[in-house]
């Protein structure tokens, strides 16, 4: 094995040498997927916090708006019962990114979300997934085998779906292009795995 030194070759390095920056001040929260479906009931239920908080947006995910940058739902049926089954299975769901939250009242005296405040960045096909599968848009698998809409969920197997963590990461800027600039970070980062690349065939 190639011996490795993190500090090797730093003597020759510029001092005036320096890469990319954090603009945008990302964090991370261990939040729960039952804090989503919370959020989404909110979303549905109380008209203060529902659509017409974000005046800007026309598209939204698990309550989470959508810029208009952000490309159309692009998952299969297969992807979006592999997603869930994940989440049932215990794996890693990695993390969905939103901007920072900006609520200001108006001359009117009503309160605003700020332009951009809340839009999800990166996430939205998970998130309009998990929107589906809990609103009973399709039937993913129990462990014997047969499809079950959320409908069918007793309320013990519900609360552990809700336990499960889904790590949320947040940004804060207000600059458009910034945010465009993090989504396209996010979004064309990696290389589409073929199905020669499986690990378990027809898995």
């Amino acid at each position: 094995m190639t011996k490795y030194s993190r500090n090797e070759g730093h003597e020759e390095a510029s001092l005036t040498l320096r890469m990319p920056s954090d603009e945008v001040d990302a964090r991370t929260s261990r939040l729960s997927i039952g804090e989503l479906l919370g959020r989404y009931e909110e979303f549905c239920n109380d008209t203060k916090s529902g659509k017409e908080m974000y005046p800007w947006a026309s598209r939204f995910a698990m309550g989470y708006p959508l810029p208009s940058w952000q490309r159309q739902f692009k998952w299969t049926e297969e992807q979006k019962q592999r997603f869930i089954h994940s989440i049932w299975s215990g794996v890693d769901l990695g993390s969905y990114l939103v901007n920072e939250l900006w609520e200001h009242q108006g001359a009117e005296g009503q309160l605003h979300f700020r332009k951009f405040s809340e839009v999800l960045l990166d996430g939205q096909q998970r998130l309009t997934t998990l929107q589906e599968y809990v609103t009973n848009g399709f039937a993913v698998k129990d462990a014997a085998g047969i499809p079950r809409y959320w409908r069918d969920l007793p309320k013990v197997e519900r609360r552990r779906f809700s336990l499960i963590t889904f790590t949320k990461a947040t940004v804060s800027s207000w600059d458009e292009e910034v945010l465009r600039k993090v989504y396209d970070l996010r979004a064309f980062g990696g290389t589409a795995h073929t199905e020669e690349e499986r690990a378990l065939p027809n898995g």
